[in-house]
């Protein structure tokens, strides 16, 4: 079902993105591609696409949502994906990890933590996992949603070294904070870690008007309801292309929410998430202030370059070209503000209600 809240599974239930699929399935698929980039602003589908692409190409997979993870320190993060890869239950792993123990030991996370305390357990595991698929002739692909998340730990070193070393592991990032996301790349950046080493990329994009309407009535008839032309106006001119919001306006819907509540709903609870979300990034900022007067000062449609430091200047803000510049280019690394054809844009529409 369309308006299912839950990332989807299933082809069936995932909307405009038969192509991206395809291509996904591809470059997993490709033995030769051995890192593979999912991009795109928060809530346009990118844990669905992953989930179906990894449930449909059968290769074994351990996905870890970046963000349910220790990701504040590299070995208990290093250690939680083993804990990951171990979960699969194979006799393969259960006896690679007892040749690492080198003793008899019962199979429990304790084990686990003891043994990978040590670096060169981990960088062991790893040799051997890649040696015993090298002999099977399989692979194994490691999905990290949220990746870039993983670049306070120094985890692109980690990375590179899968790459460079252990060619049956196949890594896959997805990444909603872009700018981020590249800095862990090292796009640009020819000291990185992971500077030079090939990568293929999927970017998905907030969808159209017209996929909006199509999304919504394809999505009504599968739980036989009507949704008539105003209301389907009404949604577009709110919600704007981010599907992950439709979405949710139409489990409303389903669970039998007017139109009008059913909108005022995702508003009210879309607002909460994004204030959080808008709070994670102004932490510790000292400039805290002058990125809450920029989006605001966007969102009334001051979308150009010189017309924000007019509206700086309006208020006798003292702001200099450098500083504007280094505000801008923070706010769209972390998805909050798009820049198209020199124009600046709220990415997410309800970005534009939160106070």
């Amino acid at each position: 079902m369309y308006f299912s809240i839950e990332p989807k599974t299933k082809r069936s239930d995932l909307f405009g993105m038969n192509y991206q699929l395809d291509l996904l399935k591809k470059y997993l698929l490709d033995r030769d591609t051995r890192i593979i980039i999912i991009k795109g602003l928060r809530r346009t589908g990118k844990t669905s696409l992953l989930n179906v692409a990894l449930n449909e190409v059968g290769t074994e997979s351990v996905k870890i949502d970046v963000r349910e993870a220790p990701f504040y320190d590299r070995k208990e993060f290093i250690i939680s994906l083993i804990k990951k890869i171990k979960e699969r239950d194979s006799g393969l792993i259960k006896k690679i990890i007892k040749n690492i123990a080198g003793v008899k030991f019962e199979y429990k996370e304790v084990s686990i933590e003891l043994i990978f305390n040590k670096e060169e357990n981990i960088n062991l595991f790893f040799s051997s996992l890649n040696s015993e698929l090298k002999r099977e002739n399989k692979e194994i692909i490691l999905a990290f949603d949220e990746a870039q998340l993983l670049k306070a730990i120094d985890f692109d070193y980690f990375l590179a070294s899968i790459f460079d070393n252990y060619k049956n592991i196949k890594l896959l990032l997805t990444g909603s904070e872009i700018g981020l996301l590249d800095n862990l790349l090292g796009k640009l950046n020819y000291k990185a870690p992971l500077f030079g080493r090939a990568y293929l990329e999927i970017e998905i994009e907030k969808i159209k008007e017209e996929g909006v309407k199509e999304f919504l009535e394809e999505g009504f008839k599968q739980i036989n309801k009507k949704i008539d032309f105003e209301e389907l106006r009404e949604v577009i001119e709110n919600l704007d292309g981010i599907i992950g919001w439709a979405t949710y306006y139409g489990w409303f819907r389903y669970k039998g929410f007017s139109h009008q509540k059913a909108l005022e709903k995702v508003k009210e609870e879309g607002k909460v998430i994004i204030k959080k979300e808008l709070e994670n990034f102004l932490l510790n900022r000292k400039a805290k202030i002058r990125y809450l007067k920029l989006i605001n000062y966007i969102a009334k449609g001051h979308n150009a370059w010189d017309l924000l430091k007019q509206a700086f200047r309006k208020e006798g803000i003292d702001i200099s070209d450098s500083q504007l510049n280094l505000y801008l280019r923070k706010l769209i690394n972390f998805g909050f503000i798009e820049k198209l054809s020199e124009k600046y844009f709220i990415s997410d529409p309800l970005l534009s209600i939160v106070r």
